[in-house]
């Protein structure tokens, strides 16, 4: 009998120990690593403008407190240029699939715009939200940043899927 246990036991013990799930660090492309950085980013945003709007926060509100927590990142003596640069920067980074496209320019004005900055919207709300209130937070966000750093800010949107952002200097 004793022997029959201390069979089932070494079974048992082997059984376990080759069933033990082995972990390794995952290899992710460079275009892997964007998609990744991209879905955080967004989900984080729009969690928290759901959670905002539990609150009875606007998604325009809340986008402004964004920007407030941001201010301080953000020198107003550098001038026109480096803003507009830098949103466009910004922007080009919201999808690893972004289409960007200078539409017009001038010292004082620039107009670009961008695709697939609905693709998280295009099945319908995600997290919660709809792509109107991801727009209306952005323009929150936007606006109040651009007006920090004596810029005026308009965005708006088309029937073919672009987003068109016009920067002017104040």
């Amino acid at each position: 009998m004793k022997s029959l246990a201390l069979i089932a036991l070494c079974l048992f013990t082997f059984s376990f120990s080759n069933a033990q799930q082995t972990f390794s660090v995952p290899e992710v492309t460079p275009e892997q690593e964007k998609e990744i950085l991209y879905n955080h980013v967004i989900a984080y945003f729009a969690c928290g403008m759901t959670f905002a709007k539990t609150q009875g926060v606007s998604p325009e509100a809340y986008g402004k407190y964004i920007a407030e927590q941001f201010k301080p990142f953000w020198d107003s003596s550098q001038g026109f240029p480096a803003f507009a640069n830098t949103i466009m920067f910004i922007l080009k980074g919201m999808h690893p699939a972004n289409e960007m496209q200078i539409v017009k320019q001038s010292n004082k004005m620039l107009q670009f715009k961008l695709k697939n900055v609905d693709a998280l919207f295009q099945m319908g709300p995600a997290y919660g939200i709809t792509y109107a209130e991801f727009l209306e937070c952005s323009k929150g966000t936007l606006e109040t940043l651009a007006n920090y750093m004596n810029t005026s800010f308009e965005q708006k949107t088309t029937d073919d899927g672009w987003y068109i952002v016009t920067l002017k200097a104040k």
